[in-house]
C-alpha cells in the first residue's frame, strides 16, 4: 500500500488478526476480549432496561460479537473490511447479521439497537471533531432511548509516548511485523505496519510482504464530550480501560460510555 494512503482495509492482515490482537494484549497491555465483554454486559445491566439487540462497529473477525452471542444477545456486526467480515461469519456462522459499510454509515432502522459497542480502539481512526460527531449522530440514531454507546480510543499518553515513541517488533514464526510510529504530534501520529507472511506449509521459507500506513488520531477527553454532546447524548463518562476507575494522565485506552437521552 502506497505510504501516503491510510484507511487499511486489513486485506493482509486479516488472516492473523486474532494473534495480533493477543499481542497487543500483552504488549500494549489492551483489555483482551474477555475483559471488554464482561465490563459491557455489567454497564448494560447497569442501565436499568432489558439490553437484547447489540450492534457491533469495526467488529472486525467477530472476536466480541462471539462472547456476546453466547451469552445470548442479538449481535449485529458491522465492519468495512470484507476480509475480516469473511472470518466473521466462519466463527459466528450464517444466523448473524453482518454488515459491509464504513462510518459514519450505518444501514440499520432507526431506534433497532439497545446498546452499541466498538471496541479495539477502531474510533482511533476517525479525523477530528467533525467526523466524530457524524458518528455519534448516526449511532444516536439507531439506539432505542435510553440505549447505551460504549467505545475506546487509544489516549493522548498512549499515541505520543507508551506507543509512539518506539519501534515494536515481533516474530510469531508464520508471520513477523514491525510497527514504526513516526511524526506524533498534538493531532496524530503515523504508524506504518509492516508484515512478512509465510506463503505455503510450514516447511515454505517462502514470505510476502505488506505495509499499511495507519493513522491514528487524538480524540482528547474535551473533543469527545462536545461531539457528544452535539450528538444529542446526555451523559459522557471517561474510565481506564475498560474498569471503574476514571481515566488519567497514564491511561492507554479511553473507554467512553455514552447514553441516549
Amino acid at each position: 500500500m502506497a505510504d501516503d494512503a491510510h484507511a487499511p482495509m486489513y486485506g493482509a492482515i486479516a488472516e492473523i488478526y486474532d494473534r495480533l490482537d493477543d499481542w497487543i494484549v500483552a504488549t500494549w497491555h489492551e483489555q483482551p476480549v474477555s475483559g471488554r465483554v464482561a465490563f459491557l454486559r455489567k454497564r448494560w445491566e447497569q442501565r436499568g432496561g432489558e439490553v437484547r439487540d447489540v450492534l457491533d462497529l469495526c467488529c472486525g473477525t467477530g472476536s466480541v460479537l462471539h462472547e456476546l452471542k453466547q451469552a445470548g444477545y442479538a449481535v449485529t456486526g458491522l465492519d468495512q473490511s470484507p476480509q475480516m467480515l469473511g472470518l466473521a461469519r466462519q466463527r459466528l456462522g450464517d444466523g448473524t447479521a453482518l454488515i459491509h459499510a464504513q462510518l459514519p454509515d450505518i444501514p440499520v432502522p432507526d431506534a433497532a439497537m439497545d446498546a452499541v459497542c466498538s471496541t479495539g480502539a477502531a474510533l482511533s481512526y476517525t479525523p477530528g471533531e467533525a467526523e466524530l460527531t457524524r458518528i455519534l449522530l448516526a449511532v444516536h440514531r439507531v439506539l432505542r432511548p435510553g440505549g447505551v454507546l460504549v467505545f475506546d480510543v487509544l489516549s493522548r499518553h498512549m499515541i505520543t509516548e507508551h506507543a509512539g515513541r518506539h519501534v515494536w517488533a515481533a516474530d510469531q514464526g508464520d508471520f513477523a511485523f514491525i510497527w514504526e510510529f513516526t511524526n506524533p504530534d498534538e493531532k496524530y501520529s503515523d504508524a506504518f505496519y509492516t508484515q512478512f507472511l509465510r506463503e505455503g506449509g510450514p516447511t515454505s521459507t517462502r514470505f510476502v510482504r505488506t505495509r499499511e500506513k495507519h493513522r491514528l488520531y487524538v480524540l482528547d477527553c474535551s473533543l469527545v464530550r462536545r461531539s457528544a454532546e452535539q450528538a444529542g447524548f446526555t451523559t459522557a463518562e471517561v474510565l481506564d480501560n475498560y474498569t471503574d476507575a476514571p481515566a488519567h494522565e497514564s491511561t492507554l485506552y479511553d473507554t467512553w460510555v455514552l447514553t441516549r437521552a
